[in-house]
């Protein structure tokens, strides 16, 4: 039998597995976490999905995905949904990406292609003032727990850069107030890390030991019944206690934009800042820094040329 006919038996014998993507969606999340990867990332996978399954339909093959049907799900975001920032429809596109490469490596997919990027328009973002943080720091003078914890919350997110689902992982037995030092087991990229504390930190995080209280193994930043402390509680407590204090911004994020910010200027080794942040690459860690406007006329005059100053002839 001549090696051409041999491989084309083969080939033709070749079972095909026919999939909706709604199938290869559930056969992927399953997949992800037999692989151990993070509840957060998994949610982001199936919450990304959900506009591309209303898009396509329940019964739609996989066998019919290309990239003609990935760039008309863009303009379906845009046009359709209203999704017009490049960074929001990327996220979309990004987390729809590792789901059809899968397919194509499991054959459910026949076509390899690269997926298309919207372009992103950067946005300066301004961060919470040395004015701002001293509003929010003070120490509450009500013994309301949720306004203690708030403000505990507060400084530690200020005072290390951490992410919120870091912090929500936190347990009482990762604080060491010896040393000095937070650990970290729970990350996004699944990387242990040491945050320093700060006295500032330490004294505050004392403090609220007072009121919280507990065991080793519980959650620092509890809710009322002791429980791990939801993503919606923690936005809407920050945003209420800011609001009380006359600070107009309550974007959580924004601390760790401040916190890099802030260590930049301090000329703090972006190696160190690395290593606290718990960023990958340099140009990750870059996209935090938010030089303000104060910052960058306080330096003009240093690096501007000079022109040289003549004789007047004319009084």
């Amino acid at each position: 039998m001549s090696k051409d006919i041999k491989q084309k038996r083969l080939f033709s014998e070749k079972k095909v597995t026919r999939k909706t993507f709604e199938e290869l969606l559930e056969e992927y999340l399953r997949y992800s976490k037999a692989l151990n990867r993070s509840e957060y990332t998994i949610k982001a996978y199936k919450y990304h999905s959900k506009y591309f399954l209303e898009f396509i339909g329940k019964n739609f093959l996989c066998e019919d995905i290309d990239i003609h049907l990935i760039e008309e799900y863009l303009l379906y975001l845009r046009d359709k949904k209203g999704l017009t920032n490049g960074t929001t429809l990327n996220s979309y596109i990004r987390n729809l990406s590792p789901i059809i490469k899968y397919g194509y490596r499991k054959g459910y997919i026949y076509s390899d292609f690269e997926f298309p990027t919207a372009e992103e328009q950067e946005k300066v973002k301004e961060i919470y003032t040395a004015e701002e943080l001293d509003k929010l720091l003070e120490k509450p003078k009500s013994r309301n727990f949720v306004e203690i914890r708030t403000w505990a919350m507060i400084i530690t997110f200020a005072s290390t850069g951490i992410r919120l689902r870091e912090l929500r992982e936190l347990k009482i037995k990762n604080v060491n107030m010896i040393d000095r030092t937070i650990t970290l087991n729970d990350t996004k990229n699944k990387k242990s890390r040491i945050l320093p504390i700060s006295m500032a930190l330490m004294e505050a995080l004392q403090d609220y030991f007072e009121y919280r209280g507990g065991e080793s193994e519980e959650y620092l930043f509890c809710n009322v019944f002791g429980e791990k402390i939801s993503q919606t509680a923690v936005q809407k407590s920050i945003k209420d206690y800011n609001l009380k204090r006359g600070v107009n911004k309550y974007s959580i994020h924004l601390f760790r934009h401040t916190f890099i910010t802030n260590a930049v200027n301090q000329n703090v080794s972006p190696l160190i800042l690395k290593k606290i942040t718990g960023h990958t690459t340099m140009k990750e860690l870059n996209r935090y820094y938010n030089a303000s406007p104060r910052d960058i006329v306080n330096i003009i005059d240093d690096i501007a040329p000079k022109p040289t100053k003549k004789k007047k002839f004319f009084k």
